[in-house]
């Protein structure tokens, strides 16, 4: 009767929304999610095998931590992990910590969590993710939807068990609202069920175990792989797609992450499949792109965060919008002076053509009507079919971030293009109200913008200014017009373009660039000895400190830890990062260094 009228609190609980915390772990979650944060400045999630064999086959993402243990090399090589066990950032990070205390004790907290116990629990290994929930194709009982997925979170408690007993009884004394508390015992395990309001969540500890899940058929199937000493028939990592991704993930790995996009026909219900947005994924051919996943390692100087988006790659399919790759960027040696630039190539008309593809289909014949209108208006507005206009650039992107005396960050941009004389006639056609000077000289043509727009702050009423400049191949944009004119004295010819400058003219630069692949899609690099630390925390101290005085009402000033730690300490150890993708027949590839 007891584990009937729990089922039952759930089932109404749940089917509101997808749960992906529960309330006893709230607070601790969002705090090692922090920490880990500062500790890899990557995707969060880490590796160990005996977990992830045991997840279920139906598991759509997961995430796995190793556990602290698996960095106990990196510690004596790596920079990242340099930089976590310098004192200078412990004040940082125990001032973190500290604020996060105080917050609970302002909130009523009756009890605290101690450092200590915060920071053990990231000793042990642990897999966060979500499963697909079979009731979602099931007909609905309520009016409100089932949720297609269910959160899980498995942690290695051995050892642990008094840890993980103390932070729950700490934390959940914190609770303001009174939750319904039910047990039931399933297989010899007690499986705790709290309805607080809309939020359900069950839990349970073994002296192997911690288990956190958002419904009730998720936790039992996970306890059930887990107390076992075989193997479970299947697994995850029995997937196709986990096979696909796994030459990607390094074997010294501390973080892994895998996803992958579920057969929507076998996922959904009719009703949910017969809704637009369902019509819109499926004629995208969302089924095209097969999964996603990767690592990062600490192996070495550098922190290396690699993986990929693997699939059907063929024309047509998402990938298209992909630009191609090459060995030289038209865009590098404008961009790369730094201290930050990053240069992307993408395919605009296919992106248009794919979006196009998904929605006509759906569309009654009155609307498919509108949107042929609507098509022969634009091409009357810009004197040529969409397609057309949006040939006019080339694919690639190149931005440059500079940081100014008060720390804020300028941002300016170089658009490789062609047919500029076309290009400006569409940009007189569009921005003619925006316009508020136009000057040419030589086979270059400035012009100046003028835009209202809402100050967040004081929301006054106030016009922007822009700049922009077309010349025969290059399109260069920046919010000063001292920014588009030093862009424009850099070199953009080919040979320059192959040749490094700038941030890459480095050894240590020239070391990294070798590590990527020739012939790239996207790259960026930052040169964070260049970036004046100092001013821009400050900067953004100010900002969150004027933001909550504006709030109405009055919010809290930004945390103390923000000023507790010291700028010189990043870099102290860390000096450059460089990152590159690129595209093939099997998908799009990633790779990141961080040193």
């Amino acid at each position: 009767m007891l584990a009937a009228e729990s089922a039952e609190k759930a089932k109404v609980a749940h089917v509101k929304r997808i749960r992906i915390s529960a309330l006893g772990l709230r607070h601790f979650r969002a705090v090692a999610l922090l920490l880990l944060i500062i500790l890899t400045c990557f995707p969060l999630f880490a590796q160990t095998s005996s977990l992830a064999d045991r997840l279920p086959a139906d598991t759509v993402f997961f995430a796995r931590w190793r556990g602290m243990n698996s960095l106990t090399a990196a510690e004596k090589t790596n920079h990242v992990m340099q930089l976590f066990d310098d004192p200078d950032f412990h004040l940082g990070r125990d001032a973190l910590i500290k604020s996060f205390r105080d917050s609970l004790a302002k909130n009523g907290a009756k009890t605290e969590p101690a450092t200590a116990d915060i920071l053990s629990i990231l000793d042990n290994s642990a897999v966060a993710g979500f499963v697909l929930n079979p009731a979602s194709r099931s007909k609905p009982t309520s009016d409100a939807p089932v949720p297609p997925v269910g959160f899980f979170m498995v942690y290695d408690a051995t050892g642990k068990t008094a840890v993980v007993k103390k932070l729950r009884a700490d934390l959940r004394a914190n609770g303001k609202e009174v939750p319904t508390v039910m047990t039931y015992e399933f297989k010899g395990t007690t499986v705790e069920a709290r309805t607080a309001g809309t939020d359900v969540s069950y839990t349970a500890l073994t002296p192997k175990f911690y288990f956190l899940a958002d419904q009730k058929s998720v936790i039992e199937d996970l306890i059930t792989r887990f107390s076992s000493e075989a193997m479970p028939a299947t697994s995850v990592t029995q997937l196709p797609e986990y096979h696909a991704i796994q030459k990607l993930v390094a074997p010294d790995a501390t973080i892994e992450f895998f996803a992958r996009v579920p057969d929507l026909s076998k996922t959904l219900s009719s009703e949910q499949l017969a809704k637009p947005s369902a019509k819109f994924a499926e004629n995208l051919h969302l089924n095209q792109v097969h999964v996603f996943g990767g690592s990062v390692s600490f192996a070495g100087q550098a922190a290396r965060f690699r993986g990929a988006i693997l699939g059907d790659a063929s024309e047509g399919s998402l990938f298209d919008i992909a630009g191609p790759s090459s060995a030289t960027f038209a865009t590098l040696p404008v961009v790369s002076a730094g201290p930050i630039f990053s240069i992307s190539r993408f395919n605009l008309v296919a992106l248009y053509r794919l979006l196009r593809a998904a929605a006509t289909p759906e569309l009654t014949a009155q609307q498919t009507a509108a949107l042929g209108t609507y098509e022969a208006m634009a091409q009357g507005f810009l004197g040529m079919p969409i397609t057309d206009a949006l040939q006019l650039f080339t694919g690639e992107f190149g931005s440059r971030t500079t940081i100014t005396d008060d720390g804020t960050s300028l941002q300016s941009y170089a658009i490789s293009i062609q047919k500029p004389q076309d290009l400006l006639r569409i940009l007189r056609a569009v921005g003619s109200s925006w316009i508020a000077a136009e000057n040419t000289v030589g086979d270059t043509t400035f012009l100046d913008l003028s835009y209202p727009y809402t100050d967040p702050v004081t929301m006054q009423k106030r016009r922007e200014s822009y700049y922009l400049a077309v010349t025969p191949t290059m399109l260069f944009a920046a919010p000063r017009k001292a920014a588009v004119r030093a862009a424009m004295a850099l070199p953009s010819t080919k040979d320059a373009a192959a040749t490094p400058s700038g941030l890459l003219a480095s050894a240590d630069a020239l070391k990294l660039r070798s590590l990527l692949p020739e012939n790239l899609s996207g790259l960026s690099a930052a040169d964070l000895t260049q970036i004046p630390w100092d001013k821009v925390m400050a900067h953004y101290w100010q900002q969150l400190a004027t933001a909550a005085k504006n709030a109405t009402p009055p919010g809290n000033p930004p945390p103390d830890w923000m000023k507790s730690v010291n700028p010189e300490v990043l870099t102290r150890h860390l000096s450059f990062s460089i990152s590159g993708w690129w595209k093939d027949s099997s998908g799009i590839y990633f790779d990141s260094y961080l040193q």
